[in-house]
């Protein structure tokens, strides 16, 4: 496996969005920002059928599962001299046993968090157990899952299903990495890394989790004896088999219009947690965990999640799907330093990042990566001023293109695009942007949205929203009669606008009519007019007097027509 900084910049793309789409009636689309799933079974993407959350399950379900009714699940790392049961076996055919040799204590560690990620999502319980408890020396013992390294076995690694340990033998739910002395990667264990992907995919496959497609690393499709390559367009079975909502997926994030980026090395970044397909299959089969993070929970800057993987300051370039059981929660973008766009609908996804690190801390994280690569892929040049700087405005342009695609919001300089997503059972109640400008999207519940520096826009969708616009020339929007009754916290005439543009004024007309600012005064029966009474702006949408919408202007702030955008 070889990666160039050029191959990732030819790569690039800012093109899809709601027009990668295809077999859609013009009636279909929404102003909300575009979702993929929001197509299931009524169009394809890029000629794949766009799949529901019953056959996503049905592709990625193996069948197999782990015996829990004890309700643990035991793990341990292999470090005796022979290999494990059946893997050790020529008459088996299984071939990583000679190549046996324990993980580091690096790997180790990498794979305790992988694990502690699959344990977060259900209610059964993980727990690490020391090699030989319980158990004889060809395998007949009561550790679920054991780990290794092996240099005669995969080329980047595999893991067997669950339920295969006959009587005598040992290799269900058996994990085999390649040894890092042939396969660099496995050494690549920082958030951004592949081995640590390679990890929490293969203990997806111990839990009963497979690909979304009938496809292998090893595919041989000519019969010439080589593998063959494996592509989205021609071994994929459905839209969403892409590592953008699957970690089983062998696909690209920008299979499916996603581009998560490690700005800092200059590389697109891997998948680094169970994604947002994987958190719904594995729940669908062994139940969710009602405890993960319950209580009030802060996401990304400032976190206090307890797992470094949702903390900016240890992981600037998350790509990775968050699950939280309960309590008051809020996604804490306030150290970006370009645009973020984040959207808190649950199954949602958002383009939001660090931004980027000084050109020091981008130095140093080449210099971890090249600390780890072997003599084909070679090291990357450190960056200079003048090519970081010109590589992260390339970045930061992309980023606003495909967050204007998906959201007709242009100016938000994302440094990754649909990098995080939110499981379908979560609700995240708050977000906080960055210095730049932002584009925060609510959800269904009551939210804070915030957007602090830069010309934000700001929309709390459905509930009784409060939206702080911050230093800049912010954007409040109030999108639909019956979003609840929503406080903008901090308006200013002259320099914020208040988005009224997706309500119909004059529901007893053919079209989208704008509304007639009148003031202080009275309404006077007819359809379309918006008043102001010093602390409410309220709209009559059908002329009978009465106020369909109320909202509630916190600091009192004078409003003039020009203040309204629709």
């Amino acid at each position: 496996m070889r990666i160039g900084r050029s191959d990732v910049v030819a790569s690039l793309d800012s093109n899809f969005g709601v027009s990668g789409v295809s077999g859609v009636s013009a009636g279909t689309s929404s102003s909300l920002p575009f979702l993929l799933e929001d197509y299931a079974g009524i169009a394809t993407w890029r000629g794949h059928p766009i799949y529901n959350h019953e056959q996503v399950i049905g592709q990625i379900d193996s069948g197999a599962r782990l015996d829990v009714s004890d309700n643990l699940i035991t793990f341990a790392f292999a470090d005796f001299q022979h290999a494990l049961g059946l893997n050790n076996s020529s008459v088996a055919g299984n071939g990583e046993g000679p190549g046996y040799s324990p993980m580091s204590p690096e790997e180790r560690a990498v794979a305790r968090d992988g694990i502690q990620l699959w344990d977060d999502l259900i209610p059964q319980h993980f727990v690490e157990v020391q090699p030989g408890s319980g158990a004889s020396s060809w395998g007949q013992n009561q550790v679920d899952i054991w780990l290794a390294n092996t240099t005669t076995g995969p080329a980047q690694a595999w893991a067997y299903y669950p339920g295969g340990g006959q009587q005598y033998t040992r290799i269900s739910s058996d994990v085999w990495t390649a040894d890092p002395t042939v396969n660099w990667t496995n050494d690549w264990l920082n958030y951004d890394g592949y081995g640590r992907t390679t990890l929490v995919h293969e203990l997806g496959h111990t839990l009963g989790l497979s690909h979304p497609g009938d496809y292998n690393f090893g595919d041989d499709n000519d019969g010439d004896g080589q593998p063959d390559p494996i592509t989205y367009l021609g071994d994929a079975f459905y839209a969403q088999d892409t590592q953008q909502y699957t970690i089983m997926s062998y696909f690209r994030d920008q299979n499916s219009g996603g581009q998560a980026i490690d700005v800092s090395v200059g590389l697109l970044n891997n998948p680094q947690t169970p994604m947002l397909h994987d958190i719904l299959t594995i729940q669908s089969m062994y139940g969710v965990d009602l405890t993960t993070r319950a209580d009030d929970t802060v996401y990304f800057a400032n976190s206090t999640a307890g797992n470094g993987v949702y903390d900016l300051s240890q992981n600037p370039f998350p790509f990775l799907a968050v699950y939280d059981a309960g309590g008051n929660d809020t996604f804490d973008f306030s150290t970006a330093n370009t645009g973020v766009f984040i959207d808190l609908r649950p199954g949602a996804f958002s383009s939001a990042t660090r931004g980027f690190l000084p050109l020091d801390q981008a130095n140093a994280a080449v210099a971890q990566f090249n600390a780890v690569t072997d003599e084909a892929q070679g090291d990357f040049a450190p960056w200079t001023a003048a090519g970081y700087s010109s590589w992260i405005n390339t970045v930061a342009n992309i980023g606003a293109n495909r967050v204007l695609n998906d959201t007709g919001v242009a100016g938000v300089t994302a440094t990754s695009h649909r990098n995080i997503s939110i499981a379908y059972n979560t609700i995240i109640e708050n977000a906080i942007g960055g210095s730049a400008r932002d584009y925060l999207v609510g959800n269904d519940v009551s939210n804070r949205l915030s957007g602090n520096g830069g010309n934000d826009v700001l929309d709390g969708l459905k509930g009784d929203d409060f939206l702080t616009g911050g230093a800049g020339a912010d954007e409040f929007r109030y999108s639909s009669v019956g979003d609840g009754s929503d406080t903008f916290m901090d308006f200013v005439s002259g320099t914020d606008k208040i988005r009224l543009t997706e309500i119909d004024a004059n529901t007893s007309l053919a079209g989208n009519q704008d509304f007639a600012f009148i003031g202080s005064g009275a309404f006077t029966g007819v359809a379309g007019q918006l008043r102001y009474d010093g602390t409410h702006l309220m709209g009559d949408i059908n002329g009978d007097g009465v106020a369909d919408f109320s909202i509630t202007i916190a600091n009192h702030a004078s409003i003039v027509a020009g203040d309204i955008l629709g």
